[in-house]
């Protein structure tokens, strides 16, 4: 006696649609409410800062935790006004240093122009895998 044929992959794709619909709905669901409370998060820390600030304290101690204030200093320099002191007063050779790189443009140019060979460059490249991170959007 033969048997009747089953497509598998109908169900499967039924089952996997469902699925995703499910998690979908749950998703846009979470997403509100990450919003919601990442709103309120960010509001709170604004307010700490604020009343640590006027207490002038830098730390304040909870049952759950602690709130730690700390200052973040960056400073940057003007270089090209750096690099035009240290070259007037004689030290750029040791400090201002220059970087070699290859014009990928002007590469490309030589090889379609036949300036140099490609089947020798091709030799010296070597490709990274660059993982790409797909970013999914549900208004």
């Amino acid at each position: 006696m033969s048997r009747k044929a089953v497509n598998t992959t109908e169900m499967v794709s039924e089952n996997n649609s469902n699925n995703l619909g499910e998690i979908i709905e749950s998703y846009i669901y979470n997403k509100k409410q990450e919003n919601h409370f990442k709103s309120l998060a960010s509001s709170e820390n604004t307010q700490i800062k604020s009343i640590m600030e006027e207490m002038n304290i830098s730390k304040f101690e909870t049952n759950s935790g602690s709130a730690i204030i700390s200052e973040r200093k960056t400073e940057t320099f003007i270089e090209d006004k750096l690099i035009e002191f240290l070259k007037s007063n004689g030290v750029a050779d040791r400090i201002v240093k220059t970087k070699e790189y290859v014009d990928f443009d002007a590469l490309e140019s030589a090889i379609y122009h036949e300036t140099i060979p490609a089947d020798v460059v091709k030799e010296m490249a070597s490709c990274k895998d660059v993982k790409v991170t797909t970013v999914l959007r549900i208004k």
